[in-house]
């Protein structure tokens, strides 16, 4: 499946900018970017030495901001792996990411998320005949649980974890922390903290296929991250902590294209750059 990456280069100055609490004249005087020309910037209008000059003030990372706006980069495709798949569901005007993964022999699947409809994963998981034994939700926003009910009719009996400090959702959950492992079959998930976007958001890695994968919800997109709502240096500091895998872990955000660990190093414009 080939989307396109979630967030422009404005919307990363964006998300910067107010994560950082500047207002765009403090932004522009800093910068020396006028704040007509910062103004624009937001709105999409790309000049490369306006972006180099906030991309500095901002603490970005400068060349894979300067790629995000001209265009010239996305994330190599991931090829398909046996025992995995990435399902849409509309939100808005774009996509909402959730995933399903299972072993073959066994006819097991854990989800991770569920999108704003559980229609799609249904089908999916009903024409593997696989049985959903977990669903497991990165954070307690609207897009990424709204179709949990849905699918908890389908399997009753499914098993759904949400991190402890992310509150409650449509459905019952059990809540889970920092050091939260599941397995089944030769699937084996283990949580870690990755606050910013909300306060209790999780990501998990998954071992147990030919590729180990880390589902991020939206503490990490293609070449960005999700609005850091609640704090911005937590969630630089979960980005870093993502990018700290081995660098061959396929990356599953809540939106956008897969991508790797390798791939975001070098191109995610919240990464640390040396």
């Amino acid at each position: 499946m080939i989307l396109p990456v979630e967030d422009e280069f404005s919307d990363v100055l964006s998300k910067a900018q107010k994560g950082q609490g500047l207002s765009t004249e403090v932004l522009a005087a800093r910068s020396g970017v006028p704040e007509n020309e910062v103004r624009a910037a937001r709105r999409g209008e790309f000049d490369a030495k306006a972006v180099e000059a906030l991309g500095k003030e901002l603490g970005l990372n400068v060349p894979a901001l300067l790629e995000l706006g001209r265009g010239s980069w996305r994330p190599a495709e991931v090829p398909p792996m046996e025992g995995f798949a990435q399902v849409c569901s509309p939100f808005y005007d774009w996509q909402v990411n959730a995933f399903a993964l299972w072993d073959g022999e066994l006819k097991q699947a854990i989800v991770f998320d569920t999108g704003t409809t559980a229609a799609p994963l249904i089908e999916l998981l009903e024409a593997k005949g696989l049985e959903l034994r977990a669903l497991v939700l990165t954070h307690a926003h609207w897009d990424h649980f709204d179709g949990a009910p849905e699918l908890l009719r389908r399997w009753p009996d499914a098993r759904v974890f949400l991190g402890a400090k992310d509150g409650q959702v449509s459905v019952p959950t059990e809540a889970i922390e920092e050091g939260f492992a599941f397995e089944l079959g030769k699937l084996k998930v283990r949580g870690f903290d990755t606050p910013g976007h909300t306060r209790g958001g999780m990501s998990f890695e998954v071992d147990g296929l030919e590729r180990r994968i880390a589902i991020v919800g939206d503490a990490l997109f293609a070449g960005s991250m999700g609005g850091a709502n609640v704090s911005y240096e937590d969630g630089l500091a979960s980005v870093q902590r993502i990018l700290s895998l081995e660098a061959d872990t396929v990356l599953a955000p809540g939106h956008g294209p897969l991508t790797t660990v390798e791939q975001e190093r070098r191109m995610n414009c919240f990464a640390k750059v040396d």
